[in-house]
């Protein structure tokens, strides 16, 4: 597969996140008894989702460095600081079934989400960039991708790091494996 094959199917992945990150927010604005019954699995499956949705980035962050050979920036790394210990973190929480991971996976997640935030934003306003926040040679505000006028790499970080905080968060007191 080629890499831009690769980012374009990703992006659509990005905006299917977007939609489920959409359902849930109605779903857990509504009373319990009003809940949407096409999210039923979402919620019996939350822990396994965030566990899918970590390691599917992280696999997909390591395919476009290592084999599609795309240098990632001083932002990108900070986000996979945060992702690849969120996919390792919630895939043991998820085999223990540890009850406490939420503690830990959730502030890595909105950190994770705030970065990505950051670096969507330079992408969006490159002016924002300081001439000291990245290197010349591989500035963060390159778009490798700019699929439907508005996603890019960090945008598919922070749809994935906002929808397992959500999930963690919103669907805590469900009988799935995770928190």
């Amino acid at each position: 597969m080629q890499v831009q094959d690769f980012l374009g199917w990703a992006a659509y992945a990005a905006v299917a996140c977007n939609a489920v990150t959409l359902a849930v927010i109605f779903d857990l604005s509504l009373s319990s008894k009003l809940r949407l019954p096409g999210l039923s699995l979402v919620r019996r499956f939350a822990g396994e989702i965030v566990v899918f949705l970590t390691i599917g980035a992280t696999l997909g962050s390591l395919y476009l460095s290592e084999i599609g050979n795309l240098i990632p920036c001083r932002y990108c790394w900070i986000q996979r600081i945060a992702m690849y210990p969120l996919a390792l973190i919630l895939s043991i929480a998820w085999l223990t079934r540890d009850k406490g991971v939420r503690k830990y996976a959730v502030p890595l997640s909105l950190g994770g989400l705030a970065f990505s935030s950051w670096h969507y934003l330079l992408h969006v306003f490159p002016s924002l960039e300081e001439s000291t926040a990245c290197n010349l040679l591989n500035p963060c505000t390159i778009k490798y991708i700019w699929k439907f006028g508005f996603v890019s790499i960090p945008y598919m970080a922070a749809s994935v790091f906002l929808l397992v905080a959500l999930l963690l968060v919103g669907y805590r007191n469900n009988r799935h494996r995770i928190g």
